[in-house]
């Protein structure tokens, strides 16, 4: 089955998804310092290629991307198990989950129906997406800041490398990020993520703060080291060991 579960926070997957863009041409690894919402650190590799990808998402497990063959796996360290499988079945476990998630949504709202409305309301009008004039250098590259705010509930910053030029593939494997959401104001926010639009270029270093219903806290990464050789096989395989989820 497609992982759920409230060890996996909604914007911890969408940070991946939102930097899961594939170079144009040649092959990149992009080795960066993670800070977990828990406070913990990690340093390593992600690697982009013109096919592939693979990121690390903030909690430690790792999405691979295969957009010839419109694939997904995401990797559980901790676990040591894995799930893959096409996009579109991934979608199809999503539509299944979102749709208890709109039971879900149905139930918050009942509760206090006005106060509902107008925590969606209020969310909704405090968006605001910037690319401000700061440029600064991050592993050697001049990368320009954009931000993201919607009230208390978020506060997103992110360093693009213009040079580096990707494509954006967070639209196609939005469906399946979003079933991860734990709570309805959850998928708000990450859909407000993923939704976010930017120059071409790819993200070397991003910071998030965010607040939903049942959970709050902050996260981020940093370049260390863009390397442009060729990526070896190994980069895309599957750790000896871990078990395979399926459904």
């Amino acid at each position: 089955m497609l992982p759920k579960n409230p060890t996996w926070p909604a914007l911890f997957v969408a940070t991946s998804f939102l930097c899961f863009a594939l170079p144009a041409a040649a092959d990149v690894t992009v080795l960066a310092r993670y800070t977990f919402v828990n406070g913990d650190t990690l340093t390593r590799p992600s690697y982009y290629s013109s096919r592939r990808s693979r990121v690390t998402v903030p909690d430690g497990k790792e999405m691979i991307y295969d957009n010839k063959d419109r694939t997904l796996t995401i990797l559980d360290h901790v676990g040591k198990r894995y799930w893959t499988g096409p996009l579109a079945h991934a979608d199809s476990l999503a539509d299944l989950i979102l749709l208890e998630g709109r039971k879900e949504v149905a139930k918050v709202a009942a509760a206090d129906q006005q106060a509902w409305i107008e925590k969606v309301q209020a969310f909704n009008e405090s968006i605001h997406l910037e690319q401000t004039e700061e440029v600064r250098k991050i592993a050697g590259y001049p990368s320009t800041k954009w931000t993201l705010s919607a009230g208390e509930y978020l506060q997103h910053e992110r360093w693009v490398a213009r040079s580096l030029v990707v494509a954006n593939y967070g639209p196609e494997i939005q469906k399946a990020a979003m079933a991860l959401a734990v709570d309805p104001l959850g998928r708000v926010l990450l859909k407000a993520l993923i939704g976010m639009r930017e120059a071409d270029g790819l993200p070397l270093e991003s910071k998030t703060t965010f607040k939903s219903l049942t959970q709050s806290g902050s996260f981020g990464y940093e370049t260390i080291q863009v390397i442009g050789k060729s990526i070896p096989a190994t980069a895309w395989t599957i750790p000896e060991g871990y078990t395979r989820v399926v459904r």
